[in-house]
């Protein structure tokens, strides 16, 4: 059977934006965001943060490799997931990528936010605008919440999630994980 041939416009969309309903996403909350939404609260002293919290859906593509490049970059970092079990390893094609970045991820476990405790000083960052929403309605122990696109050089309210998406939308996305801890740690 003959693969079929995907299209210019197809292409765009996933290796871009990762699928269909992620252009849609990215583009909504791309207008939300000129029009003010999600911006980092500008009360938020990075300097009284003693811990960065970052959270995705399963805690296996993006909050991983950004809690370990935070690390790396001298950051106290840890990481959960919304909608996952514990005790799972990351995506393998993270570990790749964090290994092709001089990271390692072969150690992570995942962490299901239920069971995670936050701490006085701890500083929530999510990947999409609907983590934020989920989050608020959480005991957060007084943490603020920020997005971590938020921090890109060119910033992005909405870091659609990698894992079943193309090869090419895997490593754009992690990128941009990559450049959101940079930007939120002054790097």
């Amino acid at each position: 059977m003959a693969l079929k041939k995907r299209s210019a416009f197809s292409a765009i969309v996933y290796d871009r934006y990762g699928s269909k309903k992620g252009l849609l996403r990215y583009l909504i909350y791309k207008i939300l965001w000129i029009c003010g939404a999600f911006r980092p609260d500008s009360s938020i002293d990075l300097s009284q943060v003693k811990r960065l919290v970052f959270v995705c859906s399963g805690n296996i593509c993006r909050s991983p490799l950004a809690e370990t490049y935070a690390r790396y970059l001298g950051a106290n970092a840890v990481s959960c997931g919304l909608h996952c079990t514990d005790n799972h390893p990351a995506d393998p094609r993270a570990q790749a990528y964090a290994e092709k970045s001089g990271l390692d991820l072969s150690d992570h476990q995942t962490q299901y936010i239920r069971n995670f405790e936050f701490e006085h000083g701890d500083l929530i960052v999510g990947m999409e605008p609907k983590h934020l929403r989920e989050l608020n309605k959480m005991a957060l122990n007084g943490a603020k919440t920020v997005l971590a696109g938020a921090f890109c050089k060119t910033p992005k309210p909405y870091l659609h999630d990698p894992f079943n998406c193309s090869a090419e939308y895997f490593g754009l996305c992690e990128e941009r994980v990559l450049d959101s801890v940079r930007g939120l740690l002054g790097k």
